[in-house]
């Protein structure tokens, strides 16, 4: 079949040998080469179509990019002429990367700009969200890993995407690889353009806040990428996993499997908001991830994949669990993730050896010291529970956890001074906590402090949910928590 490229014709579907369209009369082959073979998406700025280059025996799939922008008056239609132009131009200066699309001509026939680029046969992330369901950890991992070298080598030409999301990254069919598309948003990162506002333009959810005000930046495609990631984890809005009001996001809300704290940590750093706290560069983030690999590496204390058997839930039977490739998919360590079976089964002294165990291995571990510092405190050994929480701090200083953890221990023990410290430590990182200003709240009221205990007070009262049932939860859970101390 041809399809005819006129946008006013109505019958646009002809037999795939004619050279004119028998509705209109419009020529059917692009540039004497190219021809369409069905439309294939639209968007703002023109029609795209799949296509064959006859030029070539083999007669390859290709795409045809046609300008026909659905802006109104005459200064939107000049700025969407020079994005699609700019398409062009990106492509050119990319697309000799194996993991962008080659542009392989642009041109103009019957007054209408066209753009030709290899066709990449695969679905995008979006599609095989939608067939194979949310990603993991480990997928994720692997996503980032071979992403973000594009990345790399776009922002490299001073070139930024400014519209990442899973419609415009596609996996391979051929070779499994990513291939990042649509360079119709890119703008050149010169000094001069990042300092001045520019159009704006990114997809609603995934864009960068900056984006809002024209601004794009290479840190603004790594924030695109964090929501990008966070979608593909939990099937959800990334409307639905922010929350405006608080301006944090709620991503962990929604996951379906648990995931390593090293892992969230990357996660968060891309997803910040406020730009100065973002990865600034995906060298940066790669050098994370590396780490992130180097630690789960060293915590394989046998070149064979350890078997360790432990308990069902349902105590039916012993099952053997390979918990070197559990690990590697939830994220952790064998050790520490058997350290974690053994502690909820009862078995105190295992654990704590098999914590003990991951931090000869790597003595920086501080997910280990973290843990162990947790049973310590179950077992009451309050004073060996702080010197882990301690050691967690010395490795992983914004570890929101041990802090949040040590200033509740601290309180139990009356040393309200030091808790208040490490609730503020805890503040400083994730300030949107109203457990943590009640709890901050009750240990200044103790120290004989209340007018600082009324503003702590205040402060929780301004960042409960609106709703009453959260509101309600989250008193409770403050109120027995701290009745339990």
């Amino acid at each position: 079949m041809s399809y005819c490229l006129n946008p006013d014709c109505q019958k646009p579907q002809n037999p795939a040998v004619t050279k004119f369209c028998l509705n209109c009369g419009s020529k059917l082959l692009l540039g004497e080469r190219y021809r369409a073979i069905k439309p294939i998406g639209q968007g703002g700025f023109g029609r795209t179509f799949l296509a064959i280059d006859e030029y070539k025996p083999s007669q390859p799939r290709c795409v045809i990019k046609q300008f026909f922008p659905q802006t109104q008056g005459t200064s939107n239609a000049e700025k969407a002429a020079e994005l699609f132009t700019r398409e062009a131009q990106r492509l050119d200066e990319l697309g000799k990367h194996p993991q962008i699309p080659e542009l392989l001509a642009h041109f103009q026939q019957e007054g209408r700009q066209y753009l030709v680029q290899e066709f990449i046969d695969g679905q995008n992330l979006s599609q095989e969200l939608a067939s194979k369901g949310v990603f993991n950890e480990f997928q994720i991992l692997q996503l980032l890993k071979d992403l973000l070298p594009v990345l790399q080598f776009v922002h490299s030409k001073q070139v930024i995407h400014r519209d990442i999301k899973p419609e415009n990254i596609i996996r391979r069919s051929a070779d499994g690889k990513i291939v990042l598309v649509d360079f119709g948003a890119s703008k050149f990162a010169s000094q001069t353009s990042l300092e001045k506002l520019g159009t704006v333009i990114g997809s609603v959810g995934f864009a960068a806040p900056e984006q809002i005000t024209g601004k794009a930046l290479a840190a603004s495609d790594l924030y695109s990428l964090g929501v990008t990631c966070i979608y593909l984890m939990t099937n959800k809005s990334p409307l639905d996993l922010f929350d405006a009001e608080r301006n944090i996001w709620g991503w962990r809300y929604y996951l379906q499997e648990p995931v390593s704290e090293s892992f969230a940590h990357i996660l968060d750093k891309l997803l910040q908001p406020a730009l100065e706290q973002r990865y600034q560069s995906a060298a940066e983030v790669l050098q994370d991830l590396t780490a992130l690999s180097s630690e789960n590496s060293a915590y394989s204390y046998s070149a064979t994949a350890e078997k360790i058997p432990y308990q069902s839930a349902s105590n039916s039977k012993n099952a053997t669990k390979n918990l070197s490739f559990i690990a590697k998919i939830l994220g952790g360590t064998p050790q520490v993730l058997t350290g974690k079976i053994m502690q909820s089964l009862g078995n105190y002294e295992k654990a704590l050896d098999l914590y003990d165990r991951a931090i000869q291995i790597n003595p920086r571990n501080y997910d280990a010291w973290y843990k162990k510092g947790c049973l310590y405190w179950e077992l009451q050994r309050y004073e060996k529970a702080i010197i882990c929480y301690e050691k967690t701090l010395e490795i992983k200083p914004d570890h929101y956890e041990a802090w949040r953890s040590l200033g509740t221990l601290l309180y139990s023990l009356q040393r309200y001074e030091e808790a208040v410290f490490s609730y503020d430590k805890a503040l400083q990182i994730y300030p949107h906590q109203p457990t943590l200003w009640l709890w901050r709240s009750m240990a200044l009221k103790l120290l004989g402090k209340s007018a600082e205990a009324q503003i702590s007070f205040a402060k929780a009262k301004e960042i409960l949910p609106a709703n009453s049932a959260e509101k309600a939860a989250i008193l409770l859970e403050a109120w027995e928590n701290l009745i339990k101390l």
